[in-house]
């Protein structure tokens, strides 16, 4: 299992230990990672996420899993939160894709518009 943060995407780099010779040993941060439990209401089930401590707190600023999930596009969403997205939308019954746009009129001047009409009348 890869340690990568669930909400954040942090995930482990590369980088050199450095000694008072300046003598360069490659070593490998690890972001700081918790397994803990979250509740969604409106899927009535828990997810056990793999979590840093900022991905901890963006979590709490925006009041809970569900909150989280609604109030990002699919696109700013990890693969595993964008599942729990689709699945809390579906749910809910709402459209994941917005309303389709009425189709294109080209738009035309005041001066191409008699330009037409002119041609069209003789």
């Amino acid at each position: 299992m890869p340690r990568v943060c669930k909400v954040t995407g942090k995930k482990t780099e590369v980088g050199m230990n450095v000694s008072h010779s300046e003598r360069h040993t490659k070593r490998t941060f690890l972001p700081n990672l918790h397994v803990l439990k979250f509740h969604s209401d409106a899927l009535g089930r828990d997810f056990s996420l793999r979590l840093s401590a900022a991905g901890l707190r963006t979590l709490t600023k925006h009041g809970g899993l569900d909150a989280y999930v609604m109030s990002k596009p699919v696109s700013r969403l990890t693969p595993e939160m964008a599942e729990i997205k689709r699945a809390i939308v579906k749910k809910q019954g709402a459209a994941s894709t917005p309303a389709k746009k009425p189709a294109h009129k080209p738009n035309r001047s005041a001066r191409l518009v008699k330009k037409v009409n002119a041609k069209t009348a003789k």
